[in-house]
């Protein structure tokens, strides 16, 4: 009988393993292993196939001791390195794992795998440069693909690159035309740059290609507002009406619509019937009462805001619209005391924040406690243009006319259309005894909206009747 060599002997052990490993009879293929490596102590690829085995018995610990070794042997063991990186991944490491895979990738820079799965830990790590030059890298290596374009056209477009995100998502949808999530897409990336026509273009492709898809429609009566055509807006809510009639947003969306075409019976009519068919949503209450103070129609506006209140207390948008309604109609107390209500429902409720400090800053009271509630609204939405303007007229209550000034200037260039801003602006000119800046404000304030009367007192009584008339167009 013909004694085996040590290569034999390692060789069969290692064989006998690999066939243990497959019948899921780990212990025994580790001991196949062991037995493989008394025979061939310096082989790499032994240690990997013991932590392989110790892998899939759960013993983590155990698993990455050998393909330490493994890689002690020889540091460029492919093998090797996947486990540990598939390891550190499992585990979360995501830092431990990126190193690895970027080993890998300096021993096969080619490796289509290790590229693609680097750009994927690049991406949860938010290394969206990095992930986009390995994406980059993949096309070169593997062709171009509908996915990794489609994947690169995300990347840009969360960083705001949003032409080079157009340019991805327009090859990814040359490779899969049919695809209505590329359009999409490509739609989204035209709205989020502002770009409300080529959206809508988008979109009212995708909706001919998926004509049942309820969502297509309101991404394209969305791009239809940005675009100002109310009338298509209009007709992409109905659409999604017609395929799901109880659709709260697509109802919201419609009734918006016809609110701002002033087409208040149709809006009324349409609510009357959801109202019965959805058994008198609270959100729609509130609609209704929008539409009624939409159409200065103010006591039935109060009704509906009442009425959403009692089907939700707890509904701070609810109650916050009944508090403007009661403003509205004179009862400032009873007002008060439903925006006080609004904050302990949502703290974070920003507009009762600044409602209720800008109450007291136009009562020139608690302004301490009114400075104290628009600064949190201004945490909350730090470019809000009334809000900056309501912190002004805190100032300007308190005297302290050129901290005023600053927040009423930034006010009016975050919200250059507000008469009440210029207005603001041109009384603090005035307690700062600069009349050229407080004319230029007040004319502004004028112009924007020609019936404020008080506005023109304060021109006539400041720079005489004649020339105050004169200036105003």
């Amino acid at each position: 009988m013909t004694r085996k060599t040590p290569d034999q002997a390692a060789y069969s052990a290692y064989l006998h393993g690999l066939m243990l490993e497959r019948e899921a009879r780990l212990r025994d293929a580790l001991d196949a292993y062991k037995l493989a490596l008394e025979h061939d102590e310096a082989s790499p690829r032994l240690h990997v196939r013991i932590g392989a085995a110790h892998v899939k018995l759960g013993q983590t610990d155990k698993a990455l001791r050998a393909f330490e070794k493994a890689l002690a042997m020889d540091p460029d063991q492919p093998d090797a390195l996947r486990w540990i990186a598939m390891l550190h991944t499992a585990d979360g490491r995501l830092s431990e794992a990126m190193e690895v895979y970027e080993r890998l990738l300096r021993v096969n820079p080619t490796d289509q795998f290790v590229l693609s799965t680097l750009a994927d830990l690049y991406v949860l790590s938010g290394r969206l440069p990095d992930a986009i030059t390995v994406y980059e890298r993949l096309i070169e290596e593997a062709g171009q693909t509908s996915q990794v374009h489609f994947n690169l056209g995300v990347l840009h477009g969360r960083l705001g690159r949003f032409d080079d995100a157009l340019a991805a998502f327009s090859r990814a949808l040359e490779l899969s035309p049919e695809s209505t999530d590329i359009r999409v897409a490509v739609g989204l990336t035209y709205e989020l740059s502002g770009r409300f026509e080529q959206a809508l273009a988008h979109y009212e492709a995708a909706v001919a290609a998926e004509p049942f898809d309820a969502r297509l429609y309101h991404h394209a009566a969305r791009a239809a507002l940005g675009a100002k055509q109310l009338g298509q807006a209009a007709a992409h809510y109905q659409a999604v009406l017609d395929l799901a009639p109880r659709d709260l947003e697509a109802i919201v969306g419609l009734v918006r619509v016809w609110a701002a075409e002033r087409r208040f019976a149709d809006a009324e009519r349409l609510l009357g019937e959801k109202l019965k068919e959805l058994g008198n949503p609270a959100e729609l209450y509130v609609l209704l009462g929008i539409v009624y103070r939409e159409a200065a129609q103010h006591a039935e506006a109060l009704r509906a805001f009442e009425r959403a209140t009692a089907l939700k207390e707890d509904y701070a948008q609810a109650r916050f619209y009944l508090a403007a309604q009661l403003d509205q109609l004179g009862r400032r107390d009873l007002a008060r005391e439903h925006l006080q209500r609004t904050v302990v429902l949502d703290p974070n409720h920003a507009d009762a924040l600044n409602y209720l400090g800008y109450m007291d800053a136009q009562d020139g009271v608690n302004l301490d406690e009114a400075k104290r509630l628009i600064e949190r609204a201004l945490a909350l939405e730090p470019n809000n243009g009334a809000y900056m303007d309501s912190l002004g007229w805190v100032y300007y209550q308190l005297g302290r006319f050129d901290e005023a000034i600053a927040h009423l200037e930034r006010a009016a260039g975050l919200l250059d259309t507000d008469p009440v801003i210029f207005e603001h602006l041109g009384d603090a000119y005035y307690r700062r005894e600069d009349l050229p800046r407080a004319r230029t404000n007040w004319e502004k304030a004028l112009q924007l909206d020609p019936e404020r009367t008080e506005v023109q007192e304060k021109l006539e009584r400041v720079f005489g009747a004649s020339e105050a008339v004169a200036t105003t167009p």
